[in-house]
């Protein structure tokens, strides 16, 4: 994995609390390396460990047990503390010379989302347009302050001074979330502010003549201005075609721009001689032109979120069938967060390298800070994963590491920190979606041991990381064959899974970017087999970025939730690194059941043992229930009534046949409905709020077999359900898999349709 994060200049620094890590690649094959990146308070020691495949499914064990049984194959001490930053936000630094001496007019569309946040100090600023490095270096800043007001700070290139600043009066009451035009001249003697082309503040200019001449710390930034050297003070603002002119703009010129609201290039609008213009058109990477032919070109620092629409835009026209580049109104706007991280950019702390005949597998990182003991360290979760099966007719083992990224780094609580609490689940600052996560970063919440909250012990539940766990250690006991892969696996490698007798998904394999579909639906096309124990899977479209630093995904709702998308905002949904739509698959027509033949159908998260049900058995002779394995059903037709990950089956999310969720209304061809369940829903996808869990098999007509169980908690009961771990013994041993029944199992390829 490669990262890419342009730094032309220092930017602030906030310190990383506690302590913690990450891995660069959450899957890392026998040869390479496994690079560790560390922040901690005090002297400290970091076991690596493989992880038991024991005590995870004794019912009997608790989890000092499971921790006991981790194996250590690797251990670094350090005697001295080591404390890291991170450095959040994101702005545009324009390079190119210095603006000229004189006057100047500069201007931007501008939707803020929040006003300067007051901490310390008794003042906040955020930059608009820039050239001020507090308190020392005052050319000129555009800027809004904590009460809301529109200000131009002129200065001799030295000290900045409160009483040369130029407010009007509160621009953003009743304004933020929504588009409105700044601008402000500054001639030889008079300064003026204008909001949507109408002058609201003139006076005195408290530095005649405009701009002095530059210095050695001048410097052009969009979104921010910096603080003793560094960059600072960042705007959390929709921003669309800034731009700086030479001398002062006439009010017509001001209002054609605003007339115009984004629809046009700066170049078109006849605002006269440039010295900086935006159009901010590239709607993707870090580089960012200048059209006024002055090479002012800009970087963007810190990430920023692309594909939003400009001021003309009307965001509720992104249903099914908007094309972008097809309308004239949707022109270009630029999100820029006090809180955008793209990396971390720690260092590497220290190195392992995977020995060539490791097993594959789920390993971790014990962060244990020097005197504490091992309970109370801090897992990095990773994998030891293999492309090439050791033994022929091995299961691909899938760990559903977009899930760990989307959700691991959720806050506990209800203040989050700069960026390190970034998930799809929460918010900016700004109280905007997260569109995109770093993929360098603490991932907290992707523990392999205990649970993600005191409600979720309560009843034993998990969905990161412990429910592959559960399907790793009962394959090592039941002695199948079998590899681990990630989905960045699946996202990289065409043809990966041809090498396998079969797939299997489990836990709570939630989000898919369009490749790795596209390899399981080709394998599953060629004969291919796969057997999913997942429940609300491939339900959101996500896509990464060329060099695997972001994972992007535009989550949208067809009702209210704060923390994604509504209809009205469903034009945001299209992603940055393809151009293409997101959002749910149900929505851009890529159902899940096209894949796995069930849809995501419901939840329910609420704590109780009363949300998990067992499964009713409706075709009991089904060769899937007796060959080679008589799978044992309870006197009233169930299996699934244990399991570790919950008290049974189904449970938490889970996912139905098309039919019943509502989203076709005739069911798959080739499909039988071997189980199901009812159950109540908190929330539901479907037409029916007590639809749970579905058991099907599918024998696709375009070829390729399907057996899906569709709960999250479907693999916490293979080893302590006999219905459930015997069925899915059956199923692996149809598939070919080798095992303790099949000794090295068939060769991979197409399979034939069971005979009876």
């Amino acid at each position: 994995m490669g990262a890419f994060d342009p730094r032309p200049e220092p930017v602030r620094q906030v310190s990383a609390r506690d302590a913690g890590g990450y891995v660069e690649d959450l899957g890392v094959r026998p040869g390479d390396a496994v690079r560790f990146h560390l922040s901690t308070p005090a002297a400290y020691a970091l076991e690596v460990v493989r992880l038991g495949r024991s005590a995870i499914i004794d019912a009997g064990a608790d989890g000092a047990a499971d921790l006991v049984e981790a194996e250590e194959v690797g251990r670094f001490e350090e005697t001295e503390a080591s404390p890291q930053v991170v450095q959040p936000g994101s702005y545009l630094y324009a390079g190119g010379p210095p603006l000229p001496a004189g006057p100047f007019t500069c201007g931007l569309w501008l939707r803020p989302w929040r006003v300067p946040v007051i901490d310390a100090m008794q003042w906040a600023w955020s930059g608009l347009i820039t050239d001020l490095d507090f308190p020392d270096h005052t050319r000129f800043a555009l800027l809004i302050d904590h009460n809301g007001r529109i200000g131009l700070a002129l200065g001799d290139g030295g000290t900045f001074v409160h009483a040369a600043v130029t407010y009007a009066e509160p621009a953003l009451r009743d304004r933020l979330g929504r588009w409105f035009h700044v601008a402000a001249t500054a001639g030889h003697d008079i300064v003026t502010i204008y909001v949507d082309g109408k002058e609201v503040a003139r006076a005195p200019s408290p530095l005649p003549g405009g701009l002095t001449e530059p210095g050695p710390r001048s410097r052009l930034r969009i979104g921010a201005f910096a603080e003793r050297g560094a960059a600072d003070d960042l705007l959390d603002a929709d921003i669309a075609a800034p731009f700086v002119a030479a001398g002062t703009l006439e009010p017509s010129a001001l209002r054609r721009v605003v007339a115009d609201r984004g629809r046009s290039l700066l170049g078109e609008l006849q605002l006269g001689p440039l010295q900086a213009a935006w159009d901010l058109a590239e709607e993707a990477g870090h580089d960012v032109a200048d059209s006024s032919g002055h090479g002012r070109h800009a970087t963007l620092v810190g990430g920023g979120t692309w594909q939003i629409g400009g001021p003309a835009f009307d965001a509720s026209l992104g249903a099914p069938g908007y094309e972008p580049s097809t309308d004239p109104d949707r022109g270009h706007g630029l999100r820029l967060s006090s809180d955008d991280l793209l990396d971390c950019r720690w260092p590497v702390s220290h190195e392992w390298t995977v020995p060539a005949d490791a097993p594959s597998g789920l390993y971790c990182g014990l962060l244990r800070l020097s005197g504490r003991p091992r309970s109370e360290a801090t897992p990095i979760t990773f994998a030891v994963v293999r492309r090439e099966p050791r033994r022929p007719g091995s299961v691909a083992l899938l760990l559903s590491t977009n899930t760990w990224y989307a959700y691991g780094r959720r806050p506990t609580v209800t203040a989050p920190s700069f960026g390190l609490s970034a998930s799809f689940y929460s918010t900016h600052l700004s109280g905007q979606p997260h569109f995109w996560l770093t993929t360098q970063a603490p991932i907290p919440r992707a523990t392999p041991f205990g649970f993600e909250s005191e409600r979720a012990a309560f009843i034993g539940h998990s969905h990161l990381v412990r429910p592959e766990r559960y399907a790793e250690a009962w394959l090592e006991r039941e002695g199948f064959a079998y590899e681990v892969i990630t989905d960045g696996d699946l996202q990289v490698e065409p043809g990966l899974l041809d090498r396998f007798a079969a797939l299997l998904i489990a836990g709570h394999s939630e989000y898919w970017s369009h490749e790795a579909r596209d390899e399981v639906e080709r394998y599953l096309d060629a004969g291919g087999n796969v057997l999913s124990l997942s429940g609300d899977s491939c339900h959101w479209r996500v896509s990464f970025d060329d060099n695997g630093l972001v994972l992007e995904c535009r989550k949208d709702v067809s009702d209210y939730d704060y923390r994604w998308l509504a209809p009205e905002r469903w034009g945001e949904r299209w992603h940055t690194h393809d151009g293409c739509p997101g959002g749910c698959f149900r929505l851009i027509g890529r159902y899940a059941h096209e894949m796995l033949g069930l849809d995501p159908q419901g939840m329910i998260d609420d704590g109780t043992s009363s949300g998990f049900r067992a499964l009713r058995v409706l075709e009991p002779e089904h060769h899937l229930f007796r060959e080679p394995r008589q799978v044992r059903f309870s006197p009233d037709g169930m299996i699934g009534e244990r399991s570790l990950n919950g008290p049974r089956v189904s449970g938490y999310e889970f996912d139905a046949v098309r039919e019943a969720v509502g989203t076709h209304p005739e069911p798959l061809s080739g499909l039988t409905l071997l189980g199901t369940t009812r159950q109540p829903n908190l929330e539901w996808a479907g037409a029916d709020p007590d639809q749970g869990a579905d058991l099907i098999l599918w024998e696709r007509p375009r070829g390729g077999r399907v057996v899906s169980l569709g709960s999250i908690g479907a693999t916490g009961a293979l080893a302590v359900d006999a219905g459930i771990g015997a069925f899915a013994a059956n199923v692996l041993d149809w598939f070919g898999v080798a095992g303790p029944d099949r000794g090295q199992g068939r060769e991979v390829g197409p399979r034939p349709p069971h005979q009876p």
